[in-house]
């Protein structure tokens, strides 16, 4: 089994998210920082297998502080030494593909070989919307297509970059190298590196990453199976572990069971429980566990503000059955939260096992709205009490 902890990084405590701008106080990043790094190396020593970042852009309310995923997961890899770092995801459009790869094969190196890729759509108005705008991924009743083919042509040129030495590519929305740029440099025409006459006909993206062919990928599934079909789709065939939030039984069946024959119509083998990087699906929750119920019930109320006040209002549970939850009962209810004492949390995690076949587990750590003293209990106490007795 794996199990990942997933980080939204926030940096307001429950009692003052929503009462004010505060991804605009320096202060409390450097703190939210400083939280994370003990977190992070309390996750290496008690058997958590990755941490993931988000990627969102002008957080200014405090909810979502991660402009740049990836150089936290280089920094945080300088303070472990066994768990391993991603996103989920790296908006994609938002990115100019070229850098993103470089910056991507750097990263892996920096972590030595630690690093997870997560992969996503700039989804978002204002964090895709503003950073996106020259490729026109939002703005018009076409942007969502759109949205959809720069992330999928974005896509190939990064393979190229991590897995061909010298290379061309023209798309519908780039060409590499564009036409007409000139490079008279005479170790490079001996060479033969890419140049022509005189100019650059292909090009070669350094270093390659330190993971072969590159690093695994991760794909959210934030629409459920029916606004989701693209991404399922995408994800079976590029190799790319799928991630998903839904909890209603009948749909993480269908879920798991379309990417499954998905997999397979692209001569990939996914089997239930036998898990590979760029295969299978995983079970994303939020987790709430201490010494006893109750304890659990209060780092739960925590959590609301980030899980039912934030990702209610942005759309991450409207296909849920039963109903948008509003309250830490509601979450429970609909099995979003695992909560309780360590043998109550090991049955909950037991049961998803057995009923689904999954052998990925991602939380979402509300760590900032969760105070850090119980942020630190919840990850050792799952850490030394769960996954000890299931791995």
């Amino acid at each position: 089994m794996k199990f990942s902890l997933f980080y939204p990084l926030t940096v307001g405590s429950a009692d003052r998210l929503g009462t004010g701008l505060l991804g605009l106080e320096p202060h409390l990043y450097g703190s939210a920082i400083a939280e994370l790094r003990e977190q992070a190396v309390a996750a290496d020593e008690t058997g958590w297998t990755s941490l993931m970042l988000s990627e969102q852009h002008f957080e200014v309310e405090g909810y979502q502080v991660t402009p740049n995923p990836l150089l936290v997961n280089v920094y945080l890899a300088q303070h472990t030494s066994r768990l391993r770092h991603g996103q989920m995801g790296l908006a994609v459009p938002a990115w100019n593909p070229l850098r993103l790869a470089e910056d991507i094969a750097v990263a892996d190196h920096l972590t030595g070989g630690r690093l997870d890729v997560g992969l996503g759509c700039a989804y978002r108005s204002r964090s895709g919307g503003v950073l996106g705008q020259h490729y026109g991924v939002t703005g018009d009743r076409d942007a969502e297509r759109r949205n959809r083919e720069i992330f999928e042509e974005w896509f190939e040129v990064m393979l190229l970059a991590w897995t061909e030495e010298l290379w061309s590519y023209e798309g519908a929305y780039i060409q590499v190298p564009p036409l007409g740029i000139t490079w008279r440099h005479p170790v490079s025409e001996r060479l033969s590196a890419g140049v022509e006459d005189g100019l650059l006909t292909r090009i070669g993206t350094v270093p390659k990453p330190l993971q072969s062919p590159y690093p695994p990928l991760y794909t959210v599934l934030t629409g459920g199976l029916t606004g989701g079909r693209e991404t399922i789709e995408w994800a079976a065939r590029v190799g790319s572990t799928l991630v998903t939030m839904a909890t209603e039984p009948c749909e993480v069946r269908q879920v798991t069971e379309t990417y499954t024959r998905a997999a397979n119509r692209y001569g990939r083998n996914v089997y239930l429980n036998r898990w590979e990087p760029g295969a299978g699906v995983a079970l994303c929750r939020f987790l709430a566990v201490a010494p006893t119920h109750e304890q659990a019930l209060r780092t739960g109320r925590q959590a609301v503000p980030y899980v039912c006040d934030r990702l209610a209002e942005l759309g991450f549970f409207d296909d849920q059955a039963g109903g948008v939850p509003r309250t830490l009962e509601e979450l429970i209810s609909s099995g979003a939260i695992l909560l309780g004492t360590p043998d109550d949390v090991g049955e909950q995690v037991t049961g998803l096992i057995d009923d689904y076949g999954i052998d990925h587990l991602v939380f979402v750590a509300c760590a900032g709205s969760i105070n850090h003293d119980r942020m630190l209990d919840t990850i050792a106490r799952f850490g030394d009490k769960v996954i000890a007795r299931v791995s």
